[in-house]
């Protein structure tokens, strides 16, 4: 850390607690108001308590925007005085990605999050009508306890929260700061290279907001129970259901391109154990709109509908505490370390867990929820709806319990650690591929049943013509990508039958009309979705097999020395139907390019089409360097390269260097070397030396070496010189590769010599690149799916104006 003296600046982070403490002060005065008016019958009371309620929650509103202008302002300014901005930014980050450091650590995010609460209480406070004090006092109470996580004040010795506006003398325990408190740090760590991405200016707040907005539907099933108003909350809750799923699902699928974009794992999704905790709130969300659909339409799946949206909300604290706690330690990449707030994290969760589960418990136990007296008939779509929406829990489950075994061994009686599968992603996919074919199956035929009874002849002929099309596109794609695993078929089948028979329900059922077509676009989305991450990661296609089984060193798993490739400047390999080039770099900022040539060979060899990638280098001295992959994207396939080693110097510029290697061989090894392979052919007892006189007495043992390039074959000869009991050796070398062989020591004892190998490296890279076949039909159904779901966003919201219209 480079420290220099300059005039300390605490005004604006005095003014950024301040704002925190006001807001907080705020939050805790509305969520106790509100709840006070909903808890009275006196009108007049009741409104006086609302008036105040509001008036709180709009200073807290004040007070967290404060916070956010504040905190921006010294992020922007270069304030390094203060731990979060020497932490997370630097002076030559751009505006944008000073935007991005705002949520790179705990207390940044913590505060976005209670911004988007802040903005999604204020709507609510004009929107909620009749719902507003329980529903408000509940979202009021997330802010306190959340905005208890900024405090970073003492409380009888224990530290409440981590304020962003801490400064570094008072968090760091450095000797500079004994010598003079007022020191500021010259310059930033700098933000994580791995978040200097255009997707984390816009992912982070979008799943934030997400988040936030998960609080909503559970607030409403809160205050259902509380006034005990059993239906008309259905009504109301339907849009912010909606929104929800569109939200965190766009979130999470943004993170998901992120990764797919900037990370080199060679992917969009890793089943990383942040990214699973987010991923189980969305599915819960969608498993309680389908049961809100029945509970709307017959009363069933009413006490499951409330489950779910506990759960949902309940497993984003969840997630937080994952996340903020360091219980996951090295698991994550993207969790963040323990700041000493476990138990805060615990509090929140259990703060929502006991009064939400607890009511819902009294209620069924006094028997006030209503429920249909007879079971829903198998033959009706509330009870496939139900089923649908148990599938969607049984997903969650599994994703949730493995992804918690870090939090269940840290449990005081347990005896023995549970243990995660050893190929984690190969056990997930095998677990959930199931249960996505039972999904993408009920979601093709569950809108074809009828509420309360259908007739099963009548849907099977329905569906009779779908499945049958579906069946024949399934078995151009099994053919064209080779998809012959069982599961593999099935799902495809299932999805294409979902695509199919969703279309036809628009178009015979429900005669084109688009506004009540929600749930049909959501459904050909989602299924279209599953194809593309079937075949795009079934059958992706690592082409740059190591063929020449060169290996990398200890850096480098089995795996991945079998899927990367060593490419000299100038010297193409074959990969696949490309003939491959790295041509050289260049640099710009802190980022180095390396600039990969693809030419398309044709059956004859001659080059059909060419394009240049640039996979490039984020330098980082402070963090450690970041790769950056380079896809060419066409519509039927992605071509991802990514550059997993490079030699470089300090600096961070491509260096030249000697690697000299010494090996114990024998007649008949081979050894493997960077672009060549060398067999010991034999020994020549009697070698010659050009231009060498020979004596009698002198003894010359030439190693006989097949020098095995791509190219061609080479015989070279070191050889053993000894005279006069000296031993002197005389390398051999071939040229074009700048290698060269020395015999440095006889073993007759066993047969063996002593090699050493010295070449001069040149510019080179080791890269991976793969093919995602159809990996746009991800993204197409990404964003049928989103439509989907704002369609039926745009209908529920109708839905609820006629409502209070008739009220």
């Amino acid at each position: 850390m480079n420290i220099h003296a300059q005039g300390a600046e605490f005004f604006y982070g005095k003014l950024g607690h301040f704002f925190i403490i006001l807001s907080f002060c705020f939050a805790l005065l509305s969520a106790v108001s509100y709840f006070l008016a909903a808890s009275t019958k006196d009108i007049l009371q009741q409104q006086n308590w609302i008036k105040l309620g509001r008036t709180s929650f709009i200073i807290h509103v004040f007070g967290i925007i404060s916070v956010f202008v504040v905190f921006y302002f010294i992020l922007l300014q270069h304030q390094f005085q203060y731990k979060y901005v020497w932490q997370h930014s630097s002076k030559e980050l751009p505006f944008y990605f000073v935007f991005s450091a705002m949520w790179a650590g705990q207390e940044g995010s913590t505060l976005l999050w209670m911004f988007w609460h802040a903005i999604l209480g204020l709507v609510l406070i004009f929107k909620a009508k009749e719902y507003e004090s329980p529903v408000l006092s509940f979202m009021a109470l997330a802010q306190v306890l959340l905005g208890s996580m900024l405090l970073g004040v003492y409380i009888f010795n224990y530290k409440m929260g981590s304020s962003p506006f801490a400064l570094l003398k008072d968090t760091m325990d450095i000797p500079i700061f004994k010598m003079n408190p007022n020191y500021i740090p010259e310059d930033g760590t700098g933000l994580n290279p791995s978040l200097q991405n255009y997707w984390m200016v816009i992912h982070p707040p979008t799943l934030f907001l997400g988040f936030a907005s998960t609080a909503i539907p559970a607030a409403y099933a809160f205050a259902s129970l509380w006034k005990k108003d059993f239906k008309n909350w259905l009504t109301a809750v339907s849009p912010w259901a909606l929104f929800s799923l569109m939200i965190l699902g766009a979130g999470i699928l943004m993170g998901g391109a992120w990764a797919y974009e900037a990370l080199n794992f060679g992917g969009f999704w890793a089943w990383d154990p942040v990214e699973n905790a987010s991923l189980v709130p969305w599915l819960l969300l969608a498993a309680a709109i389908h049961t809100l659909m029945a509970a709307k339409k017959t009363g069933y799946s009413l006490t499951a509908t409330y489950i779910l949206f506990f759960a949902s909300f309940i497993l984003v604290m969840y997630s937080s505490f994952l996340t903020k706690s360091g219980v996951l330690g090295d698991a994550s990449v993207h969790s963040f370390t323990d700041m000493g707030m476990s138990g805060q994290l615990l509090l929140c969760i259990f703060a929502f867990l006991f009064p939400l589960f607890g009511l819902l418990i009294y209620r069924l136990t006094k028997k006030e929820i209503p429920t249909p007296e007879k079971e829903e008939a198998t033959s009706s779509r509330e009870f496939w709806l139900f089923i649908g929406s148990l599938i969607f829990a049984l997903s969650a489950m599994h994703i949730i319990v493995l992804t918690s075994f870090p939090v269940i061994n840290k449990l005081p009686f347990l005896t023995k650690d549970l243990a995660p599968p050893s190929n984690i992603k190969a056990h997930y996919n095998n677990v959930q591929i199931w249960l996505a074919i039972f999904v993408a199956i009920g979601s093709a035929v569950t809108q074809f049943f009828k509420y309360k009874h259908s007739d099963y002849k009548q849907i099977f002929k329905k569906l009779l013509l779908s499945f049958i099309m579906a069946v024949v596109v399934s078995t151009i794609f099994i053919i064209i990508y080779k998809l012959y695993k069982f599961d593999y078929i099935l799902l495809l089948v299932a999805a294409w039958f979902s695509v199919i028979a969703n279309a036809d329900y628009i178009l015979n059922v429900l005669k084109r009309k688009i506004k009540f077509s929600g749930g049909s676009v959501t459904h050909i989305g989602f299924a279209l979705m599953l194809i593309g991450i079937l075949i795009s990661n079934g059958k992706q296609e690592v082409i740059s097999i190591n063929k020449y089984g060169i290996d990398y060193g200890s850096g480098f798993s089995t795996d991945e020395i079998a899927e990367n490739v060593l490419l000299y400047k100038d010297e193409p390999e074959l990969m696949g139907k490309y003939r491959v080039t790295y041509l050289g770099d260049s640099s710009a900022d802190n980022n180095i390019y390396f600039n990969v040539r693809y030419e398309e060979l044709n059956k004859q060899g001659k080059v059909k089409k060419s394009f240049v990638l640039h996979p490039n280098i984020l330098m980082n001295s402070k963090m450690g360097n970041n790769p950056v992959p380079s896809t060419r994207k066409t519509l039927l396939s992605d071509l991802y390269t990514h550059v997993t080693a490079v030699p470089l110097k300090e600096d961070g510029s491509p260096s030249d260097s000697i690697s000299k290697k010494t090996y114990t061989v024998a007649v008949g090894d081979t050894i493997a070397l960077s672009n060549a392979m060398a067999v010991i052919a034999g020994v020549n007892p009697h070698a010659t030396i050009d231009s060498f006189e020979m004596l009698a007495d002198d003894i010359a043992l030439g190693l006989d070496i097949q020098y095995v390039r791509l190219d061609t074959v080479a015989m070279l000869e070191p050889i053993y010189f000894i005279r006069d009991l000296m031993a002197t050796s005389i390398a051999d070398e071939y040229p074009k590769d700048d290698i060269k062989f020395a015999v440095t020591k006889l073993l007759p004892e066993t047969k063996q010599f002593e090699l050493v190998v010295e070449q001069k490296i040149r510019k080179y890279i080791i890269m991976k690149a793969i093919k995602f076949p159809l990996i746009n039909f991800l993204w197409f159904g990404i964003v049928i799916m989103m439509i989907g779901i704002f369609i039926s966003l745009r209908k529920a919201i109708q839905d609820r104006k006629l409502r209070h219209a008739r009220n």
